[in-house]
């Protein structure tokens, strides 16, 4: 099943609703926990993606912390995504995660 094959059936099933109060409800309490529950595993890639460019540097670059970044997805925006920055030479850093910016994940 591709994606868009997903998404067109859940359209239909929500079409199909005759709740749509609960519906809004549910959507309301279950979109932070989604949101809180992606916004983990992003951090997690992020900084394992750092920490393997770090290992294949010639010059060890020092980090600077964190900054943050919006993300939109699917479900919901994560307002406050933790990305490390290095104290030089973060424009010239390629990411396999994120593009520089990049705002929103389409299949999340």
């Amino acid at each position: 099943m591709t994606i868009a094959n997903r998404e067109q059936k859940i359209l239909r099933v929500k079409a199909a609703s005759f709740q749509t109060e609960l519906d809004e409800q549910l959507r309301q309490k279950l979109q932070p926990e989604v949101v809180s529950v992606v916004q983990t595993p992003i951090e997690a890639v992020l900084v394992e993606e750092v920490t393997a460019q770090i290992k294949t540097m010639t010059v060890k670059p020092r980090r600077s912390g964190y900054y943050q970044r919006q993300l939109n997805m699917q479900f919901g925006q994560v307002k406050n995504l933790s990305v490390l920055k290095f104290r030089h030479s973060n424009k010239e850093r390629p990411w396999s995660i994120l593009d520089r910016y990049q705002r929103s994940l389409k299949g999340l």
